[in-house]
């Protein structure tokens, strides 16, 4: 193979918010292999393309402010980018806050790399009242600068073509370098920065920078309006999935319901035709109804991330988060939480603290992922349809409120090394672009139904299996092996209010997966045909089902989640306490619920 067939090694680096993400996307389009590093669980992002007959492997960085190997993110950048030899590194920079992001400029060039500037978000810079002369900019830097706009894909070819400009040439230090490194191939940060306020001034004006981020602010993170505001922005998501959702969730339950029908024609054997009606469709299907519920969800979620709300929660809980003993840093896990707690405990790895990291594991699954929503959507439509949004909304605080009560114990029980003061830098509001969100709320949505299609299907066969046997018995009955269990375990849930065998099961297998819970009551049920809705009702009052969901928000992780704790944690002492501690929790509170709703004259 000749040197022009060989794939360079392009690396993608940045600091946070900079569009790094945005920019990968439209390079590769979204043809990407996602995994982690060896022996890290910082997410790895890589991507092959064809440009000009030339092979790109492009490698994504972690997000980063240093490549001094301080966090997990900047040593495993660090130790790829000392390791790996790329053949370019293109280093995305937010022209918003052009002089911090040349700072790590000036520490690759001092490790001898090539490098290629991606100049991003030049319109928002435009509207703020920011000019660049980037021809000015690129004399001064003596380096390749592009300018795109990462979000909406442009000028991504030439940005290719400098890399591959840059590839063909040897590297060359700029004639400044020298004036600014120390030893150790590293920088003097102050000089750097005065030497960017001399240099680069005739070429980057913000005397006339525009105010609107700090005037947003100003409302929204204002200390008598931001809770309540905050609280009205949750509602509206909720009733809005709820709303959006509705025809789109009945089409699905319709169209299982015709296929569970279709089986009868078939006049197969009635073991067959059993398994497939109640055990695929009755369980697959009773979860994938719930698709467009995640994709609206998720769509709303990913608006509120790309505008720049979502990020300004931390700030916005930071001084109750002190007054519990942690700082503002440990809700940023808190939020990837409400997609799902495996990616959200590997996100601890970003607290420096190992204190505020612990707690933030520990508490991280009473924060409600998305797994859970099926469950919560099926249980409030049946029996609460006109406050299902109310009481989604109040079982998602509930699950932020008892984190918040967790870390406040676990503060006093952990004993601290020194509390650190929350450093975050917010990015401006931002319009969101249709496109990426679009593909955010895809990618969940997607991951969902691999869900539906590999763990819960296992599961329901599984289930299926144990409410057919021993052979003989009828399917789903109290003398299964599956009724046998359940009413093996049901005790311990009847002063909870949902005695029956059939939940005490489905909690069981719920712990494989959460979307299992439904599957699972949609097997037991034989709710293929769509009916489970109409059958649960038999089974258990309103507040039973509403004890039932505020058990199913706090109890016992998913494996995979549990799996996380202990790779995290790094043993077994915080992995066996955390799903103990959980489970006591949830019994406790659905316990509550449930007699101080009979105390009130509930059923």
């Amino acid at each position: 193979m000749n040197k022009s067939q060989e794939p360079l090694k392009v690396v993608l680096i940045g600091n946070p918010n900079t569009g790094k993400t945005s920019l990968l996307n439209a390079l590769t389009g979204m043809s990407l292999h996602v995994g982690n590093w060896p022996g890290k669980t910082v997410e790895k992002k890589e991507g092959r393309i064809c440009f000009q007959d030339q092979s790109l492997n492009i490698v994504d960085l972690p997000g980063t402010y240093s490549i001094a190997p301080y966090s997990e993110e900047e040593k495993v950048s660090h130790d790829y980018l000392m390791t790996q030899n790329p053949d370019v590194i293109v280093q995305t920079i937010d022209v918003n806050a052009l002089e911090r992001n040349l700072l790590m400029t000036m520490e690759l060039l001092a490790l001898g790399k090539k490098i290629v500037l991606a100049f991003n978000f030049n319109r928002e810079a435009e509207r703020r009242g920011i000019k660049i002369d980037v021809a000015g900019i690129r004399k001064v830097l003596q380096l390749p600068v592009v300018l795109i706009e990462a979000n909406k894909g442009e000028n991504k070819e030439e940005l290719l073509k400098e890399i591959l400009k840059a590839a063909a040439g040897e590297f060359q230090a700029p004639d400044y370098l020298s004036e600014l490194l120390k030893e150790d191939y590293q920088i003097h940060h102050d000089e750097s920065v005065v030497f960017f306020a001399e240099k680069l001034a005739p070429y980057y004006s913000t005397e006339k920078t525009n105010q609107r981020t700090e005037r947003i602010d100003a409302v929204l993170l204002n200390k008598y309006s931001a809770f309540p505001i905050f609280l009205v922005v949750i509602f509206l998501m909720f009733q809005a999935t709820f709303t959006f959702s509705g025809p789109l969730v009945s089409i699905i339950h319709n169209l299982f319901g015709w296929l569970g029908r279709s089986v009868n024609v078939l006049q197969l054997p009635a073991f067959l035709a059993s398994f497939i009606s109640e055990g695929v469709i009755g369980g697959v299907g009773s979860v994938l109804a719930f698709a467009p519920l995640i994709f609206i969800l998720f769509l709303l979620i990913a608006l509120l991330e790309d505008s720049g709300y979502l990020g300004r929660t931390v700030v916005l809980v930071d001084p109750l988060f002190q007054k519990l003993g942690v700082s503002g840093r440990t809700f940023i896990p808190m939020i990837l939480g409400f997609g799902c707690n495996v990616p959200a405990i590997m996100a601890t790895r970003t607290i420096k603290d190992r204190r505020e990291r612990m707690i933030a594991i520990f508490t991280n699954s009473f924060m409600s992922c998305g797994a859970r929503l099926p469950v919560y959507l099926l249980f409030t439509g049946v029996f609460f349809p006109r406050k299902a949004s109310l009481i989604v909304m109040m079982l998602y605080l509930s699950g932020i409120l008892i984190a918040f009560g967790s870390s406040w114990v676990l503060s006093k029980l952990i004993k601290s090394q020194g509390q650190q003061a929350l450093i975050i830098e917010l990015p401006p509001y931002r319009m969101p672009t249709i496109a990426n969100v679009i593909k955010h709320a895809w990618y969940h949505t997607k991951e969902f139904m691999k869900k539906a299609g590999t763990i819960i299907i296992g599961s329901v066969v599984v289930i299926w299996i144990l409410a057919s046997l021993p052979i003989g018995v009828a399917y789903g009955s109290e003398t299964s092996l599956l009724g046998r269990l359940g009413h093996f375990i049901s005790p311990v849930f009847r002063p909870l209010g949902f005695g029956d065998w059939t939940f005490a099961v489905a909690l069981i297998f719920g712990v494989v997966a959460k979307e299992v819970i439904i599957g699972t009551l949609g097997t037991l049920h034989g709710a293929g045909t769509g009916t489970l809705a109409a059958a649960i009702p038999h089974f258990i009052t309103p507040l039973g089902a509403l004890s039932f969901l505020f058990f199913v928000l706090l109890y016992i992780p998913c494996l995979a989640t549990i799996a996380i704790i202990r790779q995290e944690s790094g043993g077994w002492k915080y992995t066996l306490l955390q799903p103990l501690f959980t489970i006591v929790i949830a019994w406790l509170v659905a316990f509550g619920v449930f007699h101080l709703g009979l105390m009130m004259g509930f059923r």
